[in-house]
């Protein structure tokens, strides 16, 4: 009973979209699952280096010898194809997809690698780039064909790309019906009575290839691109199809005179980290997973594929029982990669780094934490009435920026605050698709080897101990050896030695006005909240959204947004339900979004960067449309007070934020989508699991 204890409740005011469906309170379980959940075999930690940026490491994207068509604008082409790449030394090559740019940086022959085609944009300088899918028939992973994923049914090997985190016509967004394939099919919003909406960038697109500008009119900062294919996203992005894309602008460059690293690309201390969970296929297989479809190979990529009672809540089932394969809630591995790499370990001097990291996994949270390496086996020691690091704190983090751009001022953040669960705080609390800009100081760790590590629940909050993977773990029956995974509380080792040269001195501190390099604020940062009130800006339209819960009609949990107003005897909507959130182009919003569910959500807005101006408890079970507060409002976290585009929106609180819904600005005529009629883009839930079953509605601009 006390190890049950420790599992929240996933409290929700039930929401249907299809007949039939369930009105009961789901849990997560703290039983043993009666059918096989694959587990990697026992890597060893840090015994390769953390992969650089460029020839030998992760290419880099180089645009082609030619310029595009149509715009003339500087072009760049990428294959979307099947590879193979090493990601530790004791696995097989693991197969993958993945971009690769033709014309890498650095020239010459670069294998294709994970997460392969990084970009370095300028800003205002837009680029025009010719992705070509040569995809095989049949994915990698498998493929749920249930009756809710027809386009993941008829083409497994459909892809499209979204700049996450870009300003981008509707026609270059990657949204989930822009899909193509390599035989030369498209999805409904790009396949008009006008023909082939990509063929207005660039007429002489061969089957199988598709166009996207962008502008790149926005200030530095780390974006990312990924597929985004209905039906397919979860798979895809797991599968290896994403990549990061850097902006540069002048004020940063600025910021070198006042002690900003130089710049990757430069061979400069800025380290680019993309953070991923895995799980990969073991010798014993057969046993484990004896109908497995996927590749069989020590080291192929093992993905959860079938719906377990006893791991999943399962609902009222008019349809049947969930098939296999079948979507599944939540993917969480159980080993972390950094930079495509398992367990990587990154040499560094004893100097100041510019680390820019991404949450690219596909449903776990972080919380990243920095402590030094105590020597003993683990690398860390856990006190274990409070199964907290008994190490060393490491250097703190001085918090730049977010996803979206520089912060007003920096945030000075300790490296060694654990998961607090009644705060919901830690160091740096990060969800699916959040970035962070970090200044960390190595200078007085020379000769040590400082752990980034993370002890986030997964799922965030409540936490299943079967999804916590380390030496001595608690109410997991998966106990690795120390100095090996499984391990998701380890992601990787800098291993510090003497610096070789002097740095420049740092003007950079928490008082550093940042603020030039930020589009105007609609509401200046940090002050909608005064004692515990939540002030709105006058005359500004509110919606009132909500984050829903429920079983879909095979009895799987099923994540849904919706409005206020019901509808089917709940608030949730399907994806393919009219669009209601139709704001006009230039036109400001409040949107206040209650979180009916037990789940933190990661919602991620596609067009428009946002203002969290505030959070409110409210009372989940009497929800009738209308909160009715329980607790004073609170405003956003100091690391928060600049623009965002992927807001964590935590169980029984309501999340208030303000955008502006200009479109950009192109040398073209940008058509309306044949589909909705308007400029297309969506708003969901980052959790690629929750987005595609059925966390996403769509955004049409007017």
């Amino acid at each position: 009973m006390a190890n049950f204890r420790r599992i929240t409740r996933r409290r929700l005011l039930a929401s249907t979209v299809v007949a039939g469906a369930a009105l009961a309170v789901p849990w997560y379980r703290n039983t043993r699952s009666a059918l096989a959940f694959s587990q990697s075999t026992g890597l060893q930690k840090f015994v390769q280096p953390l992969r650089g940026v460029g020839p030998g490491g992760i290419p880099v994207a180089a645009p082609d010898a030619f310029p595009a068509p149509v715009t003339g604008v500087k072009h760049y082409s990428l294959r979307i194809a099947q590879f193979t790449d090493q990601l530790h030394p004791h696995l097989d090559p693991t197969t993958l997809w993945g971009y690769n740019p033709a014309v890498p940086l650095g020239g010459g022959a670069q294998s294709q690698r994970h997460l392969g085609g990084i970009f370095v944009a300028q800003r205002g300088v837009p680029i025009q780039i010719t992705f070509t899918n040569t995809l095989p028939p049949k994915h990698i992973l498998p493929v749920d064909t249930s009756a809710n994923f027809p386009d993941a049914k008829l083409h497994q090997n459909a892809t499209t790309t979204h700049l996450h985190g870009g300003l981008v016509p509707w026609i270059s967004d990657g949204g989930p019906f822009s899909w193509f394939t390599p035989d030369g099919q498209y999805g409904p919003s790009v396949h008009s009575a006008a023909g082939n909406l990509y063929q207005l960038l660039n007429p002489g697109l061969q089957p199988g290839q598709a166009e996207y500008y962008y502008p790149n009119n926005q200030s530095a900062r780390l974006v990312w691109y990924h597929d985004h294919a209905h039906d397919l996203t979860r798979l895809n992005a797991y599968a290896g199809i994403a990549s990061a894309y850097i902006i540069r602008d002048r004020f940063e460059a600025n910021l070198r005179n006042l002690g900003l690293p130089d710049f990757v690309e430069n061979g400069g201390d800025e380290i680019p980290i993309v953070i991923q969970d895995k799980i990969f296929v073991g010798s014993d297989i057969a046993t484990k997973d004896p109908t497995w479809p996927g590749p069989t190979g020590v080291g192929s990529l093992w993905y959860p594929h079938t719906y377990e009672p006893d791991r999943w809540e399962v609902g009222d089932h008019p349809l049947g029982l969930p098939p296999d394969p079948s979507v599944i809630p939540e993917m969480f591995g159980d080993t972390m990669l950094a930079n495509g790499t398992v367990y990587p370990e990154a040499t560094v001097e004893a100097r100041r780094y510019r680390l820019r990291i991404l949450n690219a996994c596909q449903a776990r949270f972080l919380n990243l934490q920095l402590y030094v390496d105590d020597g003993s086996p683990d690398g860390i020691t856990l006190n274990r009435p409070t199964m907290k690091p008994t190490n060393a704190k490491g250097p703190d983090f001085l918090v730049l920026g977010t996803e979206g751009g520089f912060l007003p001022k920096p945030v000075l953040v300790p490296s060694n605050k654990p998961f607090d669960p009644n705060r919901l705080s830690g160091s740096l609390i990060t969800g699916p698709a959040e970035r962070w800009d970090l200044l960390v100081d190595f200078r007085k760790f020379a000769g040590q080897k400082v752990i980034l590590y993370n002890d986030a629940p997964a799922p965030f909050p409540g936490g299943d101990p079967r999804n916590d993977y380390f030496p001595g773990a608690p109410d997991n029956p998966t106990q690795p050896q120390p100095g090996f995974g499984p391990n998701t509380r380890q992601i990787l080792r800098f291993k510090v030695v003497p610096a070789t040269s002097k740095e420049a001195p740092l003007h950079i501190t928490p008082g550093t006005d940042l603020t030039p390099d930020l589009t105007p604020f609609l509401v200046p940062p940090g002050t909608a909240v005064q004692d515990g009130v939540l002030h709105l800006p006058p005359g500004v339209p509110v919606r009132q959204l909500t984050l829903n819960e429920t079983f879909d009609g095979y009895g799987r949990l099923l994540q849904v947004l919706g409005t206020n107003q019901q509808v089917k005897g709940g608030f949730g909507r399907a994806y393919e339900d009219p669009a209601t959130e139709t704001p006009d182009a230039g036109s400001t919003e409040v949107w206040q979004i209650a979180n009916l569910t037990g789940d933190t959500h990661p919602i991620h807005f596609h067009l428009v960067n946002v203002q969290v101006l505030g959070r409110q408890p409210f009372n989940v079970d009497t929800y009738n449309g209308t909160p009715s507060y329980t607790g004073p409002a609170r405003g956003p976290d100091r690391t928060e007070l600049g623009w965002k585009e992927t807001v964590r929106m935590n169980p029984g609180e309501v999340t208030t934020v303000i955008m502006r819904f200009d479109l950009p600005k192109v040398p073209f005529t940008v058509p309306s989508s044949p589909r909705t009629g308007g400029h297309e883009y969506v708003w969901h839930c980052h959790i690629l699991e929750h987005e595609e079953h059925d966390m996403m509605r769509p955004l049409v601009v007017r």
